[in-house]
């Protein structure tokens, strides 16, 4: 700044020579009031290092409300525009099946809640119609119509072919076992009346009720071996076989077996049996197995004594023979199909429950020839299992009573004196047939 001159001089002029710094410090305050900014402070300069920190934290909660107040701007017309907006079809519909399936549910447990069942009581046993008999049944059998014959009869002339190899086999010492879809009946009558013509034979029906593995052993001790005679149990029976075989090496004998496995032959006393005639060298056996957990009734001793060779012969032919004397309530009951019932019944029962009706059928059988005998009273019917130690009240009696009962193998009825008698409404052969078999199978 310059100096004033004297009175006598010019007037006082005073001028100001900017420094170049504060002409600076000047355009950029006039750059920065342009653009609408508040010019910094130079002198608080040092004060805004120290509040950086609290300024920084005003400047994120402003960020933050300016977030949320866009965030609630944009969600708030969404809101307005969903809840203005009427549910779609789908959603309808799908809330009618929820709902729909709900009912379903609770009407099913509402149906099933009720204690009390209603059976029908519109059962065969009241149809006013006259029971067929076998042989009748058989007749209407044979005139069905048998589909895809042709078929049927070229699929078993193949088996046919293999005929000559079963024999070769047969002579080797192996067994042959088939199996398959549909019965084979045919295949081995056939096999029997081409092959086996001039050969000592002899066929086993299997699937008959009465069968036991005795009669297949006195077949061949009276037909084969003529031997007349009788044996303490078939145990000895099958010693004095194998013990001839073995010594007179002429003997020859082919067995045939249908349905192996079938109820009254799997057993394990007669599958043991079986097996140990056909280990003889003499004795070639050819069987059919329909069962599909048949291989389970051998162990691995009786499969060495079979020696097996298996054939898959499928025929798809139907078991009109094996099924014939299946029960029926179309079909008159016969002895036969009587002990198919004692012994698959009974099989399904306890060991005491089978001693027990046992005890009933010895008692019975030793009556048979008292025509005015009206059956076993319960009392002295609980004296004897009493004493056999199979019950220990009379109330397990009437239990295990109530249980033959209800599978029709006894009867009951009151005397003139009001006394309970027990009866089995089955024929004397019957029940000596049964326990035959049970003879066998203990």
């Amino acid at each position: 700044m310059s100096q004033p001159e004297g009175k006598g001089g010019a007037a006082l002029e005073v001028r100001f020579v900017p420094d170049e710094d504060v002409l600076k410090h000047i355009a950029d305050d006039a750059g920065t009031a342009g653009l609408g900014q508040r010019p910094p402070d130079t002198h608080l300069e040092s004060e805004s290092e120290y509040s950086a920190s609290c300024s920084e934290e005003e400047e994120e909660e402003e960020e933050q409300k300016e977030a949320n107040t866009v965030v609630s701007g944009r969600k708030t017309p969404a809101k307005t525009k969903a809840a203005s907006t009427p549910p779609s079809q789908k959603t309808l519909s799908k809330k009618m099946k929820d709902d729909k399936m709900s009912n379903l549910v609770e009407e099913y447990f509402e149906a099933h809640s009720s204690s009390k069942v209603l059976t029908s009581d519109r059962t065969l046993q009241k149809l006013h119609k006259r029971r067929l008999n076998q042989e009748t049944l058989r007749d209407l059998l044979k005139k069905a119509p048998l589909a895809f014959a042709p078929e049927i009869k070229e699929l078993n002339q193949q088996h046919e072919c293999l005929f000559s190899k079963w024999m070769l086999q047969l002579h080797l010492g192996f067994n042959i076992v088939l199996y398959g879809l549909g019965s084979k009946r045919d295949l081995l009558e056939k096999f029997r009346t081409s092959v086996l013509q001039d050969s000592v034979h002899l066929v086993v029906n299997g699937y008959f009720p009465s069968i036991t593995v005795r009669s297949i052993l006195n077949s061949i001790t009276e037909e084969v071996l003529e031997h007349i005679g009788t044996f303490r149990s078939p145990l000895d029976q099958l010693e004095f076989i194998m013990k001839r075989f073995k010594e007179d090496s002429s003997l020859e004998l082919y067995v045939l077996i249908h349905n192996l496995d079938s109820q009254m032959l799997r057993g394990e006393r007669s599958q043991q049996i079986l097996a140990q005639l056909s280990s003889l060298p003499s004795i070639y056996l050819i069987a059919s197995v329909d069962h599909i957990n048949a291989p389970l009734m051998w162990d691995q001793a009786k499969q060495s004594l079979y020696n097996w060779l298996w054939y898959e012969t499928t025929t798809f032919s139907p078991y009109v023979e094996e099924t014939s004397y299946e029960n029926s309530l179309l079909v008159q009951q016969s002895g036969s199909l009587a002990l198919s019932s004692l012994t698959h019944v009974l099989r399904s029962l306890t060991p005491n429950a089978r001693g027990i009706f046992r005890l009933l059928a010895q008692y019975q059988l030793e009556n048979k020839d008292n025509p005015s005998y009206p059956g076993l009273s319960f009392q002295d019917f609980y004296q004897q299992c009493r004493e056999a130690f199979l019950v220990n009240s009379d109330l397990t009696l009437r239990a295990q009573l109530t249980e033959f009962r209800d599978h029709k193998l006894i009867r009951t009825k009151r005397g003139a004196d009001g006394v309970e008698y027990l009866l089995i409404p089955v024929d004397d052969s019957t029940l000596t047939d049964f326990l035959e078999k049970e003879d066998e199978d203990v």
